[in-house]
């Protein structure tokens, strides 16, 4: 929850019933800790006050934005926008169901032909039962159609998608894993999460636009003649599912690295110093990349 204002106070942080600031350095060493008895909530918010007034973003980018930072968010599922006290902005993420995925078992004992849950390097392993689950959520975006007007309409679009997730247990050789502390200056993980963002299915019927974009064999021009008549809203709800070919890594946030289809991946992977690709410069660092990419694969398939 942030709140940004025009006040030249330093930033402060709120936690329910107590709020504690703490003046930038070279202007006076001081903290401060208040007790505000109104505040009913146990909310964590932080007051950021600007000097200088600033414009305010677009709000389809901006929404955009943050759908990407709930696409594989665990604990955070709903965001509010405000603008002069008005609700401006409303995305909700919502779990519809959850079940396990079964893993194919071999035909008999002497036969091989059952799933492969590991990657050929054997460094990462699938969990079994409830560490492999799918999920079904619905994301639902709210718009204020005009942003100067606070009595105008909101509109709304929805999109369900679907997430396979899986607990993975490392297996890490000894030579490997000293040179990844050698290079990351931390032990690797005993045990990960591997999550895949699968599909997206939009549930506005009355856009004509995305009633086509269902349609295998649609006309592209006719598309793009329509892309006038499509809501501001269901602008948000397309970028949460990707195209074909521009599936993207996440890393916690988002990178520029694609998957090179239409599918999310969140892992961790190790990233590069900026943290917007994976590093398969460093050879340590690149066997355990391409072994956990692997078993992304593996998950994928079941």
């Amino acid at each position: 929850n942030a709140i940004a204002s025009s006040s030249p106070l330093f930033p402060l942080t709120t936690n329910g019933s107590s709020q504690t600031g703490k003046a930038p350095p070279g202007i006076v060493n001081i903290s401060a800790t208040l007790s505000n008895e109104k505040d009913e909530n146990n909310w964590t918010s932080f007051i950021l006050p600007s000097r200088d007034p600033y414009p305010l973003p677009d709000l389809v980018e901006f929404g955009q934005f943050l759908t990407a930072a709930l696409t594989f968010t665990q604990c955070l599922a709903n965001i509010k926008v405000y603008v002069n006290q008005t609700l401006q902005l409303d995305i909700n993420k919502t779990i519809l169901e959850s079940h396990t995925i079964a893993t194919p078992k071999a035909s008999s004992w002497w036969k091989n032909d059952g799933a492969l849950i590991s990657s050929s390097t054997g460094m990462f392993v699938l969990g079994k039962g409830s560490d492999l689950t799918q999920t079904s959520v619905q994301m639902t975006v709210s718009l204020r159609k005009d942003v100067s007007n606070p009595d105008s309409a909101m509109e709304t679009s929805t999109v369900r998608a679907r997430y396979a997730s899986a607990m993975v247990k490392t297996k890490i050789p000894p030579d490997v894993e000293k040179r990844i502390i050698r290079v990351t200056k931390k032990n690797p993980p005993k045990e990960l999460t591997v999550q895949i963002f699968l599909d997206a299915a939009n549930h506005d019927e009355d856009d004509e636009s995305l009633t086509i974009k269902r349609n295998t064999k649609f006309n592209l021009n006719k598309l793009a003649n329509i892309g006038t008549k499509q809501s501001m809203a269901s602008k948000i709800t397309d970028s949460f599912s990707p195209t074909p070919g521009s599936g993207r890594i996440f890393i916690g946030f988002r990178t520029s690295q694609t998957t090179g289809f239409g599918v999310h991946l969140a892992a961790p992977l190790m990233p590069t110093v900026e943290r917007e690709a994976i590093d398969f410069v460093d050879p340590a660092l690149r066997e355990f990349n391409s072994s956990l990419l692997e078993v992304a694969g593996v998950l994928m398939r079941l």
